[in-house]
């Protein structure tokens, strides 16, 4: 394993290699994870992050750019303005033996601070550790929203496992039919649903589903790839989280990206208290969204 100070797309950035994967991290603008392939000997996939290189989308002043990023959700309105400020701050760095702490410049609007801690846990599986924290002298409210912006190929197929398995098993489904200029199909043939399994292929049209989903998993399985990109962040049965779910997927035009997404539960922060989403990133061998059975076994 090694980690060095390196430059990605004109930024400042951190560059992670392990004997199976290689992930980078920008650190001049963010923090946002923007790389991030499998490796399987001498050879190297694909990035399987969406990185917005020509600067394509943008809304007013602030640039998509892709990767991975932090926002922050408002109770009743997880994605308001304020949703954007500090998304583009220089990052403090420290480099760490198995991994690096990324701290953006505060907010002085909103008086908070992201805060991104990649650690390496063994050759194909990261800590990724996303961080919200009130340094102004006043309550704060709200929640963390995890997003992961990935660039899905022409076989790519999306899985969120379902259910808890426990006697009492129901669960929220939202679906966001019309928002902030944006509007999408109900009836969207993109989206199926076997028993244990959301199950999105993507073929080019906007879509959006917000889930409560007690397993915590959201997965990406590129089959030319021949990997699956999968993600988990721990539910808390009970908490507050935006419209009762705490996982999402947004597909966005022409598939030019499909983000996966965490939300974190919503609560008041005392000065100096912090919000944090653990995630666990994994690359593993090709996931069938179609025949999963039961609980999700994670290996």
């Amino acid at each position: 394993m090694k980690i060095i100070e390196t430059e990605f797309d004109g930024f400042e950035a951190i560059d992670i290699q392990t004997a199976r994967a290689h992930m980078i991290i920008v650190t001049g603008t963010g923090p946002r994870i923007a790389y991030l392939a499998a490796k399987k000997g001498k050879q190297e996939g694909r990035n399987l992050l969406f990185w917005d290189y020509p600067r394509k989308y943008q809304r007013k002043d602030w640039a998509l750019l892709g990767g991975h990023r932090i926002w922050h959700t408002r109770p009743g309105a997880d994605e308001a303005e304020e949703t954007y400020m500090t998304d583009s701050a220089p990052c403090h760095v420290r480099i760490g033996k198995r991994g690096v702490q990324i701290t953006a410049s505060a907010s002085a609007d909103a008086l908070i601070q992201k805060s991104l801690t990649v650690t390496v846990e063994n050759d194909d599986t990261f800590r990724v550790a996303n961080k919200l924290t009130n340094i102004g002298e006043m309550l704060w409210s709200g929640g963390l929203w995890a997003l992961t912006c990935t660039l899905p190929g022409k076989r790519t197929t999306y899985g969120i496992p379902l259910g808890d398995g426990q006697e009492w098993d129901v669960f929220t489904l939202v679906i966001p039919k019309a928002w902030g200029g944006h509007a999408v199909k109900v009836n969207d043939p993109q989206i199926s649903f076997t028993e244990d399994c959301l199950i999105l292929k993507p073929k080019g049209q906007k879509a959006k589903r917000m889930i409560q989903a007690p397993q915590g998993w959201i997965g990406m399985t590129d089959a030319d790839e021949k990997i699956s990109f999968l993600v988990h962040t721990p539910y808390q049965r009970g908490a507050q989280y935006p419209l009762n779910c705490n996982a999402a997927f947004f597909v966005g035009p022409k598939n030019f990206m499909v983000e996966m997404e965490h939300m974190a539960p919503e609560r008041t922060l005392r000065p100096q208290e912090s919000i944090e989403n653990i995630q666990t990133w994994a690359l593993r061998a090709p996931v069938d969204w179609g025949k999963l059975k039961g609980l999700y076994r994670f290996s």
